[in-house]
């Protein structure tokens, strides 16, 4: 594959701030950062979504906004509220984690319909739910399924994992070809976890990530430019 502009990788990127401790202040420099280098998407959390979108108003940056991270734990009603009032605050993308206690006692029709509430939240607003799947925790062949359970349930998005655990990128790329050949060419994957490395996240680009959660950008950004310069993206 031609190894992406710096324009293009840039629109894969979804820039977060999530963390706990992450202030205000981050959340700001985050959105300066984001519009400097016209990411794809800003993430925020539920609570600042209202604010997000204010800053980021006339640059048509959407705002992503999670669901129930890290684990997916929280009832389908509780999930459907958060989901609710960060679309009626302007959230463009919402982010959903699978309940992974359901999904690993095998409770298939749980996963499917906890998914769906959100799916059908969000339909009204046009807006895409993705499936964080948390590929840590599950065998091959529960990604296989969770991905197509979540492909049935309505979600445009496979996302590997919350990020919020340092991930084997060995891992997350072995989950990557599985979450492709699960979902055909037409579903999107989010790569997460080790995606602080840009080595990463050319190695998640080429076996079929289209979009990355990434934060902070800037040291990325211009990792990459000096490759794309030099022809050592690996994507020659």
């Amino acid at each position: 594959m031609a190894p992406p502009t710096v324009e293009e990788l840039c629109k894969m990127f979804d820039n977060s701030v999530l963390f706990a401790n992450a202030t205000e202040a981050d959340m700001i420099h985050g959105i300066e950062e984001t519009k400097k280098y016209k990411c794809g998407v800003f993430v925020t959390q539920p609570f600042r979504v209202k604010q997000a979108v204010k800053l980021l108003e006339g640059t048509g940056i959407p705002v992503q906004c999670w669901v129930s991270l890290p684990h997916g734990l929280d009832t389908t009603t509780t999930k459907v509220s958060i989901a609710k009032q960060a679309l009626e605050e302007g959230a463009g993308e919402l982010d959903m984690v699978v309940n992974i206690s359901a999904l690993k006692s095998g409770d298939w029709e749980y996963v499917e319909q906890d998914l769906r509430a959100v799916v059908e939240t969000a339909k009204p607003y046009n807006v895409v739910v993705k499936a964080i799947i948390e590929v840590f925790w599950l065998t091959d062949e529960e990604i296989t399924k969770v991905c197509k359970t979540a492909v049935k349930a309505g979600c445009g998005f496979i996302k590997t994992s919350s990020g919020y655990r340092v991930d084997d990128p060995d891992r997350i790329e072995h989950a990557i070809k599985l979450i492709r050949a699960a979902v055909g060419p037409n579903i999107g994957i989010k790569a997460s976890g080790a995606t602080w490395s840009l080595k990463n996240i050319l190695r998640y680009l080429k076996v079929g990530a289209t979009r990355f959660g990434v934060g902070p950008a800037e040291k990325l950004v211009e990792e990459y430019k000096v490759k794309l310069k030099e022809g050592t993206t690996g994507l020659e």
